[in-house]
């Protein structure tokens, strides 16, 4: 086949190139409801999209969408930085700008298609290399389904310029910080089997490694304390026996109430897989080398002090 260009109607031809045998790669920015038609993934496949909060409220990449492939056993990861839109196969690489989406159909779009073995490894080496990834679950979909509902189609502007979208994990400046105690509970049966699902499905290693992920914080709140005492912002996180201190995490949602209890609630957690717990004895000498001696890390209440605050936040070089 060589090199060719296709446009400015190209999704026909991307759609017949990656009709291969062997896994592909695919980073396509935005994705729309109908994009399991254009690209069709399989298990094994990788596939980066910008699913950020602001794509997913604009409504230009579709929950639905990340549900089919997910439940394909396709590994689904976002980045919200991702503005292009390229394929590797086995034998071809696809480089252009086309979202999978109808709006990119009806839209001039031109793509360059080729066998060159280079560009196909480079394709590959891109994909692999790209940054500021969160794995797409089944909590990460919940979560980007309710924004989706809350948003609207509007119009999305083009990554780029100055800034880069949502570069840091954590907010700048940190103005809200939460010091709360981990709750254990046992899961259920069908909870159980939802997790070694997706554990299952991140075991491979194919893809960019994830540095992100969203996991459930329950708290089972006592009567009177109100639910709203936890709000978005970053959330320290202490073990019952008061032995270990979670790195931080960003609240990435208000309270869900959990039926059928009648206080407890849940929020969603914006997590960095590379960071280890320290031993609550450690953090303590740690702060109080860096002025602040006898801090509260044994009860759970809102860290006000911006100086302990920033401190904390040394504790794991963020």
């Amino acid at each position: 086949m060589g090199t060719t260009f296709h446009g400015p109607s190209p999704w026909p031809h991307i759609t017949r190139a990656i009709r291969t045998r062997g896994p592909r790669h695919a980073a396509i920015a935005y994705l729309g409801q109908d994009a399991p038609n254009l690209l069709p993934l399989r298990a094994g496949d990788v596939l980066v999209v910008n699913a950020s909060r602001a794509a997913v409220r604009a409504h230009a990449t579709s929950p639905a969408a990340l549900a089919h492939y997910v439940a394909s056993g396709v590994r689904v990861l976002s980045s919200p930085n991702l503005h292009t839109g390229v394929i590797a196969t086995g034998r071809w690489a696809v480089i252009g700008s086309a979202g999978a989406s109808h709006s990119s159909t009806i839209s001039d779009e031109a793509v360059v298609i080729t066998d060159d073995p280079e560009v196909v490894s480079a394709v590959r080496t891109f994909i692999n290399g790209i940054d500021e990834i969160t794995e797409v679950d089944q909590l990460f979909l919940d979560n980007a389904t309710a924004i989706w509902q809350i948003g609207r189609a509007v119009p999305l502007p083009g990554i780029g310029g100055r800034n880069r979208a949502e570069p840091d994990f954590l907010p700048t400046p940190v103005t809200r910080m939460f010091l709360w105690h981990i709750t254990h509970y046992q899961p259920g049966a069908a909870e159980q089997h939802e997790r070694a699902a997706h554990t299952s499905r991140r075991s491979t290693s194919a893809g960019p490694a994830a540095k992100y992920q969203l996991e459930w914080f329950r708290i089972d709140t006592p009567a009177g304390r109100g639910r709203g005492r936890l709000q978005r912002g970053v959330l320290l996180q202490v073990t019952a026996d008061n032995e270990w201190l979670y790195p931080p995490a960003v609240v990435d949602s208000d309270p869900i109430a959990i039926p059928p209890t009648r206080t407890a609630v849940a929020h969603h957690l914006r997590t960095r897989i590379d960071l280890e717990p320290i031993a609550v004895t450690d953090a303590e000498v740690l702060l109080a080398d860096l002025g602040h001696p006898g801090p509260r890390l044994r009860t759970d209440h809102r860290i006000v002090s911006a100086s302990l605050r920033a401190a904390l936040l040394r504790l794991w070089n963020l």
